[in-house]
């Protein structure tokens, strides 16, 4: 569980509210506010803030300050370059294993998606089945979404590290405060943005130090916003 998904949870327990409660009361469905505080789902810094005070809370967390009070963590290990596994049985047995499994991916066509897994050279490497709800997967198009693989630790102060999965929704215009999957001179990357004046947008990272890249508009392009986390480790 992460610090603010903590916060929001005790916040919630003084109130003596379900996460259902909750979750009418900021017009959020039950399952999305577990997992929040559980930390699986990324919120924006507005999202988290505006939580907590419906909750009450005198004095809602930013996520910078909930990043700088976390105790030191040890850095997980790159990850290693995905490689398809050589088959093991003959041409014409992987061809009914492969025929069984289409079959049974089919049947299951309107619950789960075979959601691909992509590097920042935009290069499919793995696939995780993801559940398909009321026809979307996190609010995108089944088709349309995908899991970002993070290359390197410079979203680890966001708790974000190397080798986790970021289920990203398609997603053109920057948001204040989200992680989002942007294209920067020529760089597929992830990074916490925030507008700024003069058609300007900040583009953060967080290692063991805070940075910021400051870029006009026009030069980042948005590809999607980040909405789920899932841990490799």
């Amino acid at each position: 569980m992460s610090r603010l998904g903590d916060a929001i949870r005790k916040a919630r327990l003084a109130k003596k509210m379900t996460e259902k409660q909750l979750g009418r009361k900021c017009g959020m469905a039950e399952n999305v506010i577990k997992d929040i505080e559980s930390g699986r789902r990324i919120v924006s810094d507005d999202q988290a803030q505006r939580i907590l005070k419906l909750l009450g809370a005198e004095s809602p967390v930013s996520t910078e300050l909930e990043v700088a009070a976390e105790p030191e963590v040890q850095l997980r290990p790159r990850p290693r370059a995905y490689v398809m596994p050589a088959p093991d049985v003959v041409p014409e047995q992987q061809k009914a294993v492969d025929e069984s499994t289409d079959a049974w991916l089919d049947a299951l066509g309107g619950v789960v998606k075979r959601v691909p897994v992509m590097d920042p050279k935009g290069l499919v490497i793995d696939h995780v089945l993801t559940p398909i709800i009321g026809g979307k997967i996190e609010g995108g198009a089944p088709d349309k979404v995908l899991y970002y693989r993070v290359p390197d630790d410079s979203l680890r102060g966001f708790r974000v590290h190397a080798g986790d999965l970021l289920l990203t929704v398609p997603e053109s215009r920057a948001q204040d405060g989200a992680l989002m999957l942007v294209e920067y001179k020529g760089q597929r990357m992830v990074r916490k943005l925030l507008k700024m004046d003069g058609m300007r947008i900040q583009m953060q990272a967080f290692d063991r130090e805070f940075e910021a890249v400051i870029a006009p508009a026009p030069e980042v392009r948005v590809l999607g916003r980040c909405v789920k986390l899932q841990r490799t480790l």
